[in-house]
């Protein structure tokens, strides 16, 4: 952590300022927020050091460069789809061509600086642009989280393809592609990401008119219970894999450190069920009730526990 956040200080919030003032534009405060206290720090330093120590191999340089530009490419990404609004024709040629597509807009702009770079730096780029591919498919479904008359079950597989492939990139990215086994692996991690960031996103999706399984959630308590029902499987997956005990312990671990942040906001909507009644009127909730605030000490403490906890379900 001390080493990403250092890496940040020196090339990440000086290249931001730099692609600002080479566009003519800025990233907005939650795109920031995200990029330095999230996709930026979080998953370079637990998520892809993390598989790098799984494999007994050293997190090069050149791999916490491409991990942390590609957190500034994730959330600009949702944005080019969710409030931008591209068209697929476009996010294909920013995906597969960026050096071809004429932006007209900042969000794209940046997207197609970082992915180029990406096209021509990563380790095997066939890997990666089978990955971009899986991306940019299930973002293109996203759209149907704009229509209130989406039904659960394809709410669910859009979440859950969505976080997956998502968190697939990132490996990606890395000097050697994942096997299939790590894939599986990967996808059931990226599913709960991508519902706990749901989670955490809840008041600004529902500002933007996106539908996700929380913001139409009728029953936290049954929300969480599918949650750690994929915690659990996940678990076996890791404990099933080619390597030794102690390094898939600590990959687990490191894995669960972030994903078990979603678990406080669990605690916190339950909470809510029981007191203002099941289901929750998201319309009547203002911005305290639909957003937990993680640097609190009590959710710190909360998050710690389910950190150690987590690992352990089976």
């Amino acid at each position: 952590m001390k080493a990403q956040q250092k890496y940040i200080d020196k090339f990440l919030n000086p290249y931001l300022r730099e692609l600002e003032r080479k566009y003519d534009g800025t990233f907005h405060d939650e795109q920031l927020k995200k990029i330095r206290q999230y996709y930026g720090l979080f998953i370079p330093t637990i998520l892809c050091s993390s598989y790098k120590h799984l494999y007994g191999q050293p997190f090069t340089e050149p791999e916490r460069k491409r991990a942390t530009l590609f957190g500034i490419l994730t959330p600009v990404g949702d944005d080019l789809f969710d409030i931008e609004k591209l068209d697929a024709q476009a996010i294909n040629e920013i995906t597969y061509h960026p050096e071809n597509y004429r932006a007209t807009n900042f969000p794209a702009h940046v997207a197609c600086e970082i992915q180029a770079f990406m096209l021509d730096d990563v380790a095997d780029k066939q890997a990666y642009l089978e990955a971009a591919k899986n991306v940019y498919e299930i973002q293109l479904e996203t759209i149907k989280q704009t229509q209130q008359s989406i039904d659960n079950q394809e709410l669910q597989r859009i979440t859950f393809e969505k976080g997956g492939y998502s968190v697939i990139i990132y490996h990606q990215i890395m000097q050697q592609p994942a096997t299939t086994t790590m894939w599986e692996v990967l996808f059931y991690i990226g599913s709960l990401m991508q519902l706990g960031n749901d989670l955490f996103d809840m008041f600004k999706d529902l500002r933007d008119g996106i539908v996700t399984l929380p913001n139409r959630c009728k029953d936290f308590t049954g929300l969480r219970q599918l949650y750690i029902s994929r915690v659990k499987h996940c678990n076996r997956l890791i404990y099933a894999l080619p390597y030794g005990w102690a390094q898939k312990q600590e990959f687990a671990v490191a894995m669960h450190f972030i994903i078990s942040r979603s678990m406080v906001v669990f605690d916190k909507m339950v909470s809510l069920e029981k007191k203002l009644g099941k289901p929750l009127e998201f319309k009547k909730l203002n911005r305290h009730q639909l957003i937990c605030d993680m640097e609190k000490t009590v959710n710190i403490v909360k998050w710690l526990y389910y950190a150690y906890r987590l690992p352990q379900l089976r």
